[in-house]
């Protein structure tokens, strides 16, 4: 692994099913060859009215996964994020 740590992309796009906005977080990182690939992919969370409720539950689902996932030696997750 080189000297910096990953940077994660949160894609907290929700999905419409049944009238309502479900949360799902897709936590993704590049490799060194640039290419992206899956971290870790939430399942449904939770059923929302409003999009915008979906998505902010959705993003911060995943920056709480990634603080608690994250390696020790890494920067705090802020840090890292990109939505």
């Amino acid at each position: 692994m080189g000297a910096n740590p990953a940077v994660f992309h949160v894609d907290p796009t929700p999905r419409r099913a049944d009238g309502e906005y479900i949360a799902h977080a897709r936590i993704s990182s590049s490799g060194d060859d640039g290419r992206e690939y899956d971290v870790h992919l939430s399942g449904d969370l939770a059923g929302f009215d409003a999009r915008e409720d979906a998505i902010r539950f959705a993003a911060n689902w995943a920056a709480q996964w990634i603080e608690t996932h994250r390696s020790s030696s890494q920067r705090p997750a802020a840090d890292r994020l990109v939505c």
